[in-house]
């Protein structure tokens, strides 16, 4: 098995790396010259309006979520955001966000396919939203970009880095970042990363904000409160003001001195109160942008700000709150190190290991869980270690359903169902893994399981494709009913 345990908690859906992916970017780009094909999709009745579900005209086995402004015509270019979702929930992310895209004037794009798992299925996904969208659409070359959440935002990142052909603008990555965890040269793009403070992979978005300052690359990075999740709408709509006002530098957008100058104030109002607040690292990040993202556009005075930013650079408060970041970093990795280790040697662990195994990794969780209801940084501490470890464990059945292995996927499943009071889903995952290997009775008791664990919502089992060969069980049918009675 592959030693996951110094990979990014959220790595799998890139752990094959960029193979295999240059046919398929060709024929993206060439995708771009075929002719417009009709069908019943009308653009222009459309507008303004979420389209849950439009089937791709060449493969109509692909579909994707679909937002188009409310004064959208094909009469000028549009800039465009592809989305990624890890579950392949294309409409999750555009009904989040289809205000700001309507205030700021963008297409949403989001496939229903693309989902966290082999990299070559997502690339056939983005190939075949990316061809219909230029089929249909009049989509600004000057001004397209990616986006994703979680496995997600990893995928959208390869992307842009992969298609160098697709001249990709910007990427917003939300809660992850690169491929590999890590920044390897300059991106030729834009990057604005958005990730909870109580996200687990909070570290790794701090790291690849070193790593890209170093690089000189064109970035920004801001830290909500949440965990690991699509950032709020207002989060979304920075970035896009963000992106305008970078296309703005680069001349492949018209000036506009409003919103220029209103992310200048909001901007240098940010490095002030941080810098009243004694929130150094804020302070000086906002003053980095200050003279970063404003160079070049006209009606800011930017005159005093160099003088500021290195004050800020060279002194002693700035060197501890690096410190004191870094440190927060090792606590995180300090409580995750060694069950991380076990997680991973539990799938092919032999029976007596993984009895032991088994009692340490709860034993580590139940401790984790506890101690995330704790008040102040350290409760924020402890639910990401926890939600780092939980998410693991989950991805690890996950990777092992998807390689057919379905003892271990049983395994992982039955553990982290059994781990934690409350938290029922490991369970449906169970039952999934026992049906494909033909124990339906097996499959129920995980139902029966999940249910009692606080599984509420019939829904989730009754309507799930992969539950169906139970759908005749009279015992299945028992179950919905009670959950139905108890609702």
């Amino acid at each position: 098995m592959t030693n996951n345990a110094s990979k990014p908690p959220l790595y799998i859906m890139a752990r094959n790396g960029l193979f295999g992916v240059m046919t398929l970017l060709t024929t993206i780009v060439a995708a771009q010259s075929l002719p417009f094909a009709s069908e019943a999709f009308d653009p222009q009745e459309s507008r303004g309006k979420v389209v849950s579900s439009l089937a791709c005209l060449d493969d109509p086995s692909q579909s994707y979520a679909l937002y188009l402004p409310s004064n959208y015509s094909p009469d000028r270019a549009w800039p465009i955001f592809y989305v990624f979702d890890p579950d392949a929930r294309g409409g999750v992310p555009v009904e989040f966000y289809e205000k700001p895209a309507e205030r700021y004037g963008y297409i949403l794009a989001a496939s229903n396919n693309s989902r966290n798992g082999p990299y070559e299925p997502a690339m056939a996904a983005a190939q075949a939203v990316w061809s219909d969208t230029h089929r249909r659409f009049s989509i600004d070359p000057k001004r397209v970009y990616t986006m994703g959440f979680s496995g997600g935002a990893r995928f959208a990142t390869a992307f842009a880095l992969a298609c160098q052909s697709c001249r990709i603008t910007g990427v917003m990555a939300h809660g992850a970042g690169f491929p590999a965890g890590k920044a390897e040269d300059k991106p030729p793009f834009f990057y604005f990363a958005a990730v909870g403070n109580a996200d687990f992979n909070l570290p790794e978005i701090l790291k690849l904000r070193r790593e890209l300052e170093a690089l000189g690359a064109d970035f920004k990075v801001e830290i909500h409160d949440g965990s690991h999740e699509w950032a709020p709408p207002g989060v979304f709509e920075h970035a896009l003001a963000w992106m305008d006002l970078k296309a703005m530098q680069a001349g492949t957008l018209a000036p506009d001195s409003e919103l220029a100058h209103r992310l200048f104030e909001q901007t240098k109002a940010q490095a002030s109160d941080a810098g009243k607040k004694g929130a150094t690292l804020e302070s000086y990040y906002a003053l980095r942008s200050l003279l970063a993202d404003f160079k070049g556009i006209e009606g800011v005075d930017l005159k005093d700000v160099p003088a500021r930013l290195e004050a800020v650079k060279t002194s002693d408060a700035l060197k501890q709150a690096k410190k004191d970041e870094q440190r927060e970093m090792d606590r995180q990795r300090y409580l995750t190190e060694t069950a991380g280790r076990q997680l991973v040697r539990f799938g092919d662990a032999q029976p007596d290991e993984r009895r032991q195994l088994t009692r340490d990794i709860r034993s580590t969780l139940l401790r984790l869980w506890r101690r995330s209801s704790s008040s102040g940084s350290d409760g924020t501490l402890y639910t990401r270690a926890f939600t780092q470890m939980w998410a693991a464990g989950i991805e690890l059945g996950e990777e092992a359903l998807d390689q057919e292995r379905l003892p271990q996927a049983e395994a992982y499943f039955e553990l982290m169902g059994k781990a934690i009071p409350g938290r029922p889903y490991p369970l449906v995952h169970l039952a999934k893994v026992r049906i494909k290997a033909g124990d339906k009775k097996g499959a129920i008791r995980a139902l029966e399981e999940a249910v009692q664990q606080g599984l509420k919502n019939p829904a989730v089992i009754s309507e799930d494709p992969e539950l169906q060969p139970l759908a005749s069980d009279p015992a299945f049918r028992k179950l919905i009913d009670s959950m139905n009675a108890t609702k």
